[in-house]
This record gives C-alpha cells, structure tokens and sequence, in this order.
C-alpha cells in the first residue's frame, strides 16, 4: 500500500467567495459551514478552511493507514476510530476555492477503513452530523457513524463510544478543534473509560496561542477568561505559576513560550499514562501533538512523518 498517496477528491467551487477575511466569514459562515455555497460533488454543505487544512489530513492519514494496517491482527480485530470535531466531511478552500474531502470522509475512503470495526464521527452541531451521516450513507460505510457531541461532556462521549465499541479493543482518538477550547477533562475521561487510546490532537499553537498567551501571563487580573480556558485545556494551573513561564513572557519570546505551553500539555498527558509524545508542526498555525502510551506508536508515527506533504522522504 502507497500511503502517500491520498485521494482528497478535489474539485474547484466556482461559488467560493475567495479571500474572505475574518470579519467576511462572519457574514458568510455559521459555525464554519459556508452559506454561500454547496458542494460541486454532492450538493451538501461544505466547511470554510485555509489553505493548511489538507496538509494536516495528509499527515493524520497517513498515521491513519500504517496504524491500522499494523494492528489489524491483534486485538482480536477490535480497532476503533474515534473523531471529535469532526466536521461535515468536505471543505472548501476559502483562498482559492478549491473543495477537497475531509478527515472523515478520507478515513472512511481509505482501503484501511475496512479492518476497523467501528468508525466514530463526533460534533456537536447538528446540521454538520446530518451532513457527515448522509455522505457515509452514500459511500455504505456500514461500520461508521457520526454522533451528536459536545466535548465538555466527556461522559456523554463516552458512554457512546463504548455502547458502540463494548469497551473493547485499541482506539485511536483525533480531536480536531480550530482553538484551544478542549478540555483536558475530555481526554482524561476517555482514558480512564476507554482505557487503550492513542490520542492525535490538532493544537492551535500558532494562533489561539500565539495571540493570547503572553498577556494572559503577564496581565492575569484583565484576561481572567484567557486564564480560566487555558488552564481547562492544560488541565492544570502549574503553567500560569511557574517563574520560568513568568521570565520568558516578560523576555517576549513567542518561540519560547508556545514551547512551554506545549510541555505542560504533555506533561498533563504524562499523568494520565502516556510515555511518548512527539508534535508535527503545520505550516504557521497548529501541531498535531501526538500521545501514545506504547513505544509501537511513537514508531508508526515516526514512518508516517518520514514523507512529507509535498511528497519528499525525510532523512531522519
């Protein structure tokens, strides 16, 4: 199997506006869904993304397919991928108007999907699971369904994974939030009910971050809301409190505070059983931050980075 090569299905949207700026895409979108324009391919609606959107599918799915294919004879065949924020299944290109799949619909295209047994879509608007569940439909993805789901109620989530996985098996869970909005609840409660996951989290470190984090540091008393939801995604306060993060905020470096955020992350990752941890940078905007508690998964996700987007092999 070639898991380079991803077919994302793309066509050109002639009813994309194109270039919408932020203020543009409030007129224009409701919860990220264009109400400008449907899909050219099924005439369903269609999310608003930029431009770096199909770099991260490339490298979740190529996680996806090694993964997969390397578990598919253990577990008794009880595989299971689990998505939270899901979206609708197609996006459009607001810069140039070009429509491509999803993360949803590439997992369930791909000739890896059918050693899954179960395929889980989680969202907690309802327009877009309709959406995502009418284009599975289509493709009589039989093992797959999308779910209405709101991540701050972890249980809720969970009670619908396990009614449909039995609680058995190995998990890979893919949380794809556009900010840092997740709590950290979310997945500790995955892990205590769910028990056997590798987590994939898109991390807006080169946005919501970026933006925000030195003035929450250093001016907690006027951004106590900036506060209150970094330290629910972090699942703790020991950021906001410890003196080194105090002393680089106050030197001004962004490179080196969004590196320290990430740490924290990862150590609250630490307390709930992961061991390895690695992070795939996406051009100037997220990392997908990877959480395994097993050293196989630290390997497989090494030999999916190995080729990047623009198709060239790593020597490292």
């Amino acid at each position: 199997m070639k898991n380079s090569r991803i077919d994302f299905n793309t066509q050109w949207n002639s009813l994309c506006l194109k270039k919408c700026n932020k203020e543009k895409r409030k007129e224009t979108t409701q919860d990220d869904l264009c109400r400008e324009t449907l899909s050219i391919s099924d005439n369903l609606p269609v999310r608003c993304v930029g431009g770096w959107a199909m770099q991260k599918i490339f490298h979740l799915i190529q996680y996806f397919g090694i993964f997969t294919i390397g578990m598919k004879s253990k577990w008794q065949g009880n595989i299971n991928y689990i998505e939270i924020c899901s979206g609708p299944g197609r996006c459009v290109n607001r810069e140039n108007g070009e429509e491509f799949n999803g993360t949803s619909i590439c997992i369930i295209e791909h000739q890896a999907s059918e050693y899954l047994k179960k395929i889980l879509f989680f969202d907690y608007n309802e327009k877009v699971v309709d959406t995502l569940n009418k284009r599975i439909s289509a493709r009589n993805a039989i093992n797959a369904k999308a779910y209405i789901g709101d991540y701050n109620k972890p249980n809720d989530i969970c009670d619908k994974i396990i009614e449909e996985t039995k609680g058995v098996g190995l998990n890979l869970v893919f949380i794809d939030p556009t900010d840092c909005s997740v709590p950290f609840t979310l997945l500790k409660k995955i892990k205590e009910r769910i028990k056997n996951v590798d987590f994939i989290v898109n991390f807006a470190i080169r946005t919501d971050v970026n933006r925000n984090i030195r003035n929450a540091v250093l001016h907690s008393e006027t951004h106590q809301n900036v506060v209150k939801k970094y330290t629910t995604f972090l699942g703790s306060n020991d950021f906001f409190n410890n003196p080194k993060v105090i002393e680089t905020a106050n030197k001004g470096s962004q490179q080196d505070l969004r590196k320290l955020f990430r740490d924290e992350y990862m150590n609250s990752l630490k307390k709930i059983g992961y061991s390895h941890f690695d992070f795939k940078p996406i051009e100037n905007y997220y990392d997908l931050v990877f959480a395994s508690s097993h050293e196989t998964g630290i390997k497989f996700w090494s030999k999916a980075n190995a080729i990047g987007f623009d198709g060239q092999r790593s020597l490292f």
